[in-house]
This record gives C-alpha cells, structure tokens and sequence, in this order.
C-alpha cells in the first residue's frame, strides 16, 4: 500500500507529455504626486501567465491569463495561433484602431491613445511583402461594454529602416467609425511618434491628436508628449502636455519623474515621482 501512496504521488509531479512552457511576467508601480496641492497615491499592477506549446502539424498556440483584468482596451486575455496562416488572436485582442497606437511614455497623467474597444477575433494575414503588416478584426458585442455595439475593423502598417507608417479603421454596428493614422521615427536614440483619430459620425466626431518625443542615452530617458481633443464644432477641450525623465536602476527597476500641465483645466497640473518593477 505505500508503495502504490509514493507513486501515485510522484505520478503527480511529472509533467505529461503535452505540457505547455508556461511563463510568468507583470510588474508593479507606484507613484506619488501633488495635483493643485492635493497629493495622491497609487499603485498599478499587473500579472500576466503565458502558456505556450506547439500542435501536431507545426501551429504555434500561446494562452494568455491577464489577471489584471486591465485588457479592456488593449487587449487582455486570450489564445494565439500562429502558423502559415498568419496569426489569429482570439479573447481579447486589440481591435484595429488600437492595434498601431503611438508608444505612450507618460507615467502619471495617462496620455494615451484613443481607446477603441477589443477585439473578439484579430487575424494578422501572412507577411507577403518586407515589412507590411495587415490585419482584420471583429469585436462582439460584449467586447464594448460602454455602447454594446460590436465592429468590423481593417489596418495596415509599413516599417521600413527607423520609420513606420499605420492606419487603421473600426467600423462600429451603429454606423459609428473609428480611424486612426500614426506615423514613428526612431533614430540615434532618438523616438518621434505622432498619431491622430477621430471617433464618430460625420456629424458629430472627437479627434484626438497624440505627439510624442523620447530620447535615450544610457539609463536616463528623458521625453515630452501633448494630447489633445477637439469636439464637432473644432473646440478644443483637452490640451495635456507631460515631461519626464525614466532612470534604469538595473534588475527590471525604473525610478521616474514627471511634471504636466492641462491647459484646459489648470487644476489638474501634477508634478510626482514613482517607481516600476517589472519582471
């Protein structure tokens, strides 16, 4: 009888056959800042586990378990499945409009790009030319929880040498679309990246423009973004601009700082320092 209890035990740690490489990542941020002399803390986190493995005939299936649960616009949870085909996403997945935004460096004030809902499917079509990429995605209804309406979407992107040119465009169940077009340059440790959207119909539309530039030299990033967005009538009602510096201490650990300013609302200017830890 213990003979049997010890296998059946070791039975139990050895890995079947069909087991899947399985990884572990995320990281962990704090910041500290002073809005209008009012300061706040927060912490933002995020952990990822990935498991990858391989079929029969050569396809390449990756599982990701986002338990964050913070995908909601730019993709979270889901399968990969990679092989002649191209490449299929399912879960959730960046939709089109969302899938070539521009990099977003601020830490603090959170200048991002338009974000366009998930995607339900993404098929990323088999490369035919050197460094075109094409992709179409299909989101469900529950993928836009805020409207409930699902999307076809289309977007291509060309890299060539240090610049890469994109565009993009959702079209929404409710006659709504979302285009996006962004364009990078990357040089001598220099990153200049720009990107502009409009969400709506003909007649009523919020554009956003996103301009960006970083510069590396050894540990230290130092960088400045704008954000803006004008409605309809080409009011503009956001005008956010952030600088910053990221130092590498080394072993996944980034010190920054960052100062921005709102000149829509200067109640909201901050000024803070953080630090992230990703493994």
């Amino acid at each position: 009888m213990k003979k049997i209890i010890a296998l059946a035990v070791a039975s139990a740690f050895v890995a079947p056959a069909f087991a899947a490489e399985v990884t572990l990542s995320g990281s962990q941020e704090f910041g500290y800042k002073d809005v209008n002399g009012v300061t706040t803390s927060d912490m933002d986190g995020t952990v990822v586990v990935s498991a990858s493995t391989e079929t029969a005939n050569g396809i390449a299936v990756t599982a990701k378990i986002n338990l964050s649960g913070e995908g909601a616009n730019d993709g979270g949870s889901g399968i990969t499945m990679a092989g002649p085909f191209g490449t299929l996403a399912l879960g959730d997945a960046p939709s089109a409009a969302d899938a070539f935004d521009v990099a977003e460096y601020s830490k603090l004030v959170g200048i991002a790009s338009l974000a366009a809902p998930d995607a339900a499917i993404s098929w990323t079509l088999p490369a035919t030319v050197e460094g075109l990429t094409v992709l179409v995605t299909n989101g469900a209804d529950n993928n836009n929880a805020s409207s409930g309406e699902n999307h076809t979407g289309v977007g291509v992107k060309y890299a060539t040498g240090p610049v890469s040119v994109a565009y993009a465009k959702n079209d929404n169940e409710d006659d709504t679309t979302i285009t996006v077009v962004a364009a990078s340059l990357t040089m001598a440790g220099i990153t200049v990246n720009a990107e502009q959207s409009e969400d709506g119909t003909s007649g009523a539309t919020t554009e956003k423009s996103i301009f960006g530039a970083k510069y590396t030299m050894g540990d230290v990033t130092i960088y400045g973004q704008n954000q803006s967005e004008e409605n309809t009538s080409g009011v503009k009602t956001a005008d956010v601009t952030a600088v910053g510096l990221h130092y590498d201490l080394g072993g996944g650990v980034t010190a920054f700082f960052e100062t921005s300013s709102d000149d829509k609302n200067a109640a909201l200017d901050s000024t803070g320092v953080g630090v992230v830890v990703a493994f």
